[in-house]
């Protein structure tokens, strides 16, 4: 992935030191004291280690979504399996329950609510029944076009290793260049299987259009791997402004990607100075 008129908010973003980092330099946290940090930075090695020791003990989602998320998300398109699409060769598991993702990575904030449903039995009116206390993964690129954990560039090569945290099991990772775990994170659904998290929104790299990837967990085993897309309008209108309009070179389209899926478009709408998604994510 190239890094051509990188935009220097984005450049100095990159400096900051990783909590992992900041760790291995002689600070020690505690499970307690992480999931309290989990708003701000956090650190893979410390999380996965704290994870792995309680990975019996139920998790809890944070917090419950408004009835103006449960009637947005109402709203959109229900009852329809998402496509089960390639992890691609940047996931690892970063194990840290957090609902803003962003680490200070500038770009326009995004905020997303993704409801988890179960779409085997779905009603004569269209509705599917919640999946509750699952857990939902993502993890996108920063306005760069970069991922974190793959800042020197490479990706894709099979560390040998596979995920064993708190909500993940048995999956393949890729082999990390560095320590960042910025723009990456899992939530825990709530009732009405619902997740929202604070992001910013994804840049584009060569050969990709804009997009963010998606792992649904159940009792640590993967039910659903998926990657989550917008109309090419608002990537246009969104590319238009800094830190993004920085970049040089052909940005591929929906058209021109060959995993792009039309059942996998964020309902987007603007929120004041925000973007908000939302999408049904159907598992059978």
């Amino acid at each position: 992935m190239e890094q051509d008129g990188m935009n220097e908010d984005v450049r100095r973003s990159r400096l900051l030191v990783s909590r992992r980092r900041a760790l291995s330099l002689g600070g020690t946290i505690g499970l307690g004291s992480l999931l309290a940090a989990c708003a701000g930075t956090s650190a893979r090695s410390s999380a996965t280690s704290a994870g792995s020791a309680t990975s019996s003990a139920p998790m809890t989602p944070s917090s419950t979504a408004a009835d103006d998320i449960v009637a947005a998300l109402d709203a959109v398109r229900t009852c329809t399996t998402s496509p089960e699409q390639t992890q691609g060769p940047f996931w690892f598991d970063v194990d840290s329950i957090r609902s803003d993702i962003r680490e200070q990575r500038p770009g326009s904030v995004l905020q997303l609510a993704l409801r988890v449903q179960d779409v085997s039995a779905c009603s004569s009116d269209g509705r599917a029944t919640p999946i509750p206390n699952c857990v939902v993964e993502i993890w996108h690129c920063d306005a760069g076009g970069l991922y974190s954990g793959f800042e020197s560039g490479g990706g894709g090569t099979n560390s040998g290793e596979t995920s064993d945290g708190s909500y993940a099991s048995g999956d393949q990772e890729a082999t990390t260049t560095d320590d960042g775990t910025y723009l990456r994170g899992a939530q825990v659904a709530d009732s009405n299987g619902i997740v929202q998290f604070t992001t910013i929104f994804p840049g584009w790299y060569r050969g990709r259009t804009m997009h963010l990837h998606l792992k649904v967990h159940l009792d640590r085993e993967t039910v659903l791997t998926t990657q989550l897309y917008v109309e090419d309008e608002l990537a246009t209108e969104v590319y238009a402004a800094a830190p993004y309009s920085d970049r040089s070179g052909r940005r591929t389209l929906n058209s021109d990607d060959t995993f792009f899926s039309e059942d996998a478009i964020l309902t987007v709408s603007k929120q004041g100075g925000a973007y908000l998604g939302l999408i049904n994510l159907g598992v059978d």
